[in-house]
């Protein structure tokens, strides 16, 4: 009996390996790999030292006027595909918004390009807003020749939390 189970069962590792009538190992197609960054109220820096602004910790305010604000956008890997932005604000005014725009930046070309805009509207009493666009063109960010960053512009009466990105690679 014994002589028998181990051809059976160096039969059945043989087949299982080599894969059954295909004459040898079936290929595995790479998968996309979907993940989110966080980019905080904190990592934002103004665009100009004229805001007058202030921050709680996990938020950017302003006292008076539009104010604009940029931060890096540093991905893990070389080479995403950017999905959608994730907005959290406060806006509980009529008079102004809080506006998130992904920017690709090319030094070597001495270009960036604008990838979209997601901005609250109206009055809300929600504490964070949550706002999501997928309206993002161009999608693809290289590292090794491009810089990715967001902007912000947030006016009186409104709050920042910060932005998520979704991506894949």
């Amino acid at each position: 009996m014994k002589r028998l189970w181990v051809p059976v069962l160096v039969g059945l590792l043989v087949a299982g390996v080599l894969g059954v009538g295909g004459g040898g190992a079936v290929a595995v197609e790479p998968r996309l790999t979907t993940a989110s960054i966080m980019i905080p109220a904190a990592a934002f820096i103004p665009t100009t030292d004229n805001w007058d602004y202030s921050t709680g910790g996990n938020y950017l305010a302003v006292s008076g006027g539009n104010s604009g604000f940029s931060a890096p956008v540093s991905f893990p890997v070389p080479v995403v595909s950017i999905k959608k932005i994730t907005l959290y604000a406060y806006d509980n005014t009529n008079l102004s918004a809080v506006c998130a725009s992904p920017y690709r930046a090319n030094p070597a070309a001495a270009t960036q390009v604008l990838q979209g805009i997601i901005c609250t509207s109206g009055a809300s009493t929600l504490d964070p807003q949550v706002l999501i666009t997928t309206a993002i063109s161009p999608r693809r960010v290289n590292t090794a020749i491009h810089g990715a960053q967001l902007w912000v512009d947030l006016g009186p009466g409104t709050k920042f939390y910060g932005v998520k990105v979704t991506y894949t690679h």
